[in-house]
């Protein structure tokens, strides 16, 4: 059986398109989320690796700090990214639940012209059966 075309075919296309845009959109967004934190375990393990010594010279101490200090900076900013990142998870997933509302709207549209497209063809094939019944029976008396 033929594919039966609609008028809602195209839009159907178009929101499905769309829905899979937004879920492109938040997959990037989770892996960038996934790298930034598996960046921050690492700077993390370095950070905890890192030892003051007990004693020497003031410079290599002050040098250790301020190393360290860097570290924890960058974690901060890696952090700050990820909140900002889920943020737009967030937005993301709400704009999704609207695109897949909009998506299964038009599909049900498309449906439902399907339904009373087979419903008038099965119609109009009874009275074709009903016509050719008749054209029988007379021909029979």
């Amino acid at each position: 059986m033929a594919k039966i075309k609609t008028k809602f075919d195209s839009l159907v296309k178009l929101k499905k398109m769309e829905v899979e845009k937004i879920e492109n959109e938040i997959s990037q967004i989770n892996n960038q989320i996934s790298t930034l934190q598996t960046q921050i375990d690492q700077l993390t393990q370095e950070l905890l690796q890192i030892t003051l010594p007990k004693e020497g010279n003031f410079a290599v101490i002050t040098q250790i700090s301020a190393m360290k200090k860097a570290i924890n900076e960058q974690i901060e900013l890696k952090r700050q990214n990820i909140a900002f990142l889920r943020g737009q998870k967030n937005l993301l997933n709400e704009k999704l639940k609207e695109a897949n509302l909009e998506y299964e709207k038009m599909k049900y549209l498309q449906a439902e012209e399907i339904k009373k497209y087979l419903q008038k063809l099965k119609e109009k094939e009874a009275k074709n059966l009903d016509e050719i019944a008749l054209m029988l029976f007379q021909r029979k008396h």
